[in-house]
């Protein structure tokens, strides 16, 4: 397969940012964050929607510039560690041809070359103050007219739900829905979390060394699958109503583990990403905009885990970390926010953290009930598909990202060859998890 790059350019802001807004201040989660690309991939074929190839490719830098005056950070570029310059230099938007029909491309889907349609390669590391776009856009054409949009938003300002935010704004006004667009929310997150300008901010270098030669693979649980692991995984005693997450993030963790543990290895933990904007209610709100989320760390002793291991205890152990997570523990960062920072004396650390095996942690990441990638809406029609990225790559591995879809749910797992070919190979875990189908709309 061959994809073509045809045209270069950057997109500023249909307007200026005001002089009072140059500066933009970071959060203290902003600041402590790995810089990195977060990558999504939409496809939408062509329908009777679809204006021409010049004329899709207008609304869509047209109404990015006027994203970009709204959400004005993300024109801007890192300025120091605690700040971005709203300088609007915009966003780098690339147009592809791929000499491919999408209907080929999806049946079933070619993950070794979905990072060819992105504009950057994801989830690499990059240094601290390194001048990076916020945002990149690559516009790719199917040679039966069906396209792809590919966009990486960088973890500095963007998480994953604000991310979403940021691209649901743009598909609005691309498809002329201007009422249903809201103003986001650019100050609470920095006022109420202040930045602190400390040496041990992460800085690429450092999370450099963790990065691993891995693949990324994607497995779809249909519904009647995950309706048996919610059986499997409920207890009455603890977790009486388990959801798809806890099933799903259970079965995986039980069988990452056992792939991992042709390594003799003692210890391993796994991350849940927890979005803080529900569990701290007001100020914050679905608008508020930064990396507002902390990981509930659950630690497991190798030798027992085994094929017979029960997920309950999975689910349990994960339920218990991640209800921890109060308003009072991100209410204490502000009044001392040394407890988030590795290696400082008042770090809240769980038993084992400093230990080698826990330094690349399972990371687990859903955007179950809280935003489907399948809604974007750019004026042509929802997409029939949405993906992450794949093939072989130096990333950080053991990351798992959880994605609704009509079908089911997807899992898409990065973790290196040696260990993605137990996990491919794994006979239990294949009872429910379907690698790579076919995308079936298309």
């Amino acid at each position: 397969m061959e994809i073509t790059i045809t045209s270069r350019e950057t997109i500023k802001p249909i307007s200026p940012t005001p002089e009072e807004h140059k500066i933009y201040k970071l959060s203290l989660f902003d600041e402590l964050q790995i810089v990195t690309y977060l990558p999504t991939l939409f496809f939408y074929p062509k329908t009777d929607k679809f204006p021409e190839p010049s004329q899709i490719s207008h609304q869509l830098k047209q109404s990015l510039s006027e994203a970009l005056a709204i959400f004005y950070p993300v024109a801007g570029r890192r300025n120091d560690l605690t700040s971005i310059i709203c300088n609007d230099e915009g966003s780098p938007f690339y147009e592809a041809k791929v000499n491919m029909s999408m209907a080929e491309f999806l049946k079933p889907p070619k993950l070794e070359f979905l990072n060819k349609l992105l504009p950057c390669e994801p989830n690499r590391i990059h240094k601290a103050t390194e001048p990076l776009p916020q945002v990149l856009i690559q516009l790719n054409s199917f040679n039966c007219g069906g396209i792809a949009i590919g966009v990486c938003n960088l973890h500095t300002l963007l998480d994953g739900y604000s991310g979403c935010l940021f691209k649901a704004t743009w598909a609005a006004i691309c498809r002329g829905s201007r009422d249903e667009v809201s103003c986001p929310d650019l100050s609470t997150a920095s006022s109420f979390f202040p930045p602190m300008y400390t040496s041990n901010v992460p800085d690429g270098n450092r999370a450099s060394t963790i990065e691993k030669n891995c693949t990324t693979r994607r497995f779809l649980f249909g519904i009647e699958a995950i309706n048996i692991l919610r059986a499997a995984a409920r207890d009455n005693k603890s977790v009486r109503n388990p959801s798809r997450y806890d099933a799903l993030a259970a079965l995986i963790s039980k069988h990452m583990i056992l792939a991992r543990k042709v390594d003799s290895c003692d210890t391993m933990a796994a991350f849940h990403l927890v979005d803080m904007r529900r569990r701290i209610g007001e100020p914050f709100n679905k608008q508020t905009v930064g990396n507002l989320f902390w990981a509930a760390m659950v630690v497991y002793e190798c030798n027992k885990v085994n094929p017979e291991s029960d997920i309950k205890d999975f689910v349990t152990n994960a339920r218990e970390k991640i209800g921890e997570l109060s308003r009072e523990l991100f209410l204490s960062v502000q009044s001392n926010p040394h407890i988030l920072i590795k290696g400082s004396p008042t770090a809240k650390q769980p038993e084992g953290v400093d230990k080698e095996d826990l330094f690349i942690p399972f990371l687990f990441t859903s955007w179950l009930n809280v935003v489907s990638l399948n809604e974007f809406d750019f004026g042509w029609g929802k997409p029939v598909w949405a993906g992450v990225r794949g093939g072989a790559q130096e990333t950080l591995p053991n990351i798992v990202v959880l994605m609704e879809t009509n079908e089911g749910v997807e899992a898409w797992i990065t973790m290196e060859e040696k260990y993605m070919g137990i996990l491919e190979t794994d006979l239990e875990f294949l009872r429910f998890a379907s690698p790579n189908p076919s995308v079936s709309s298309i």
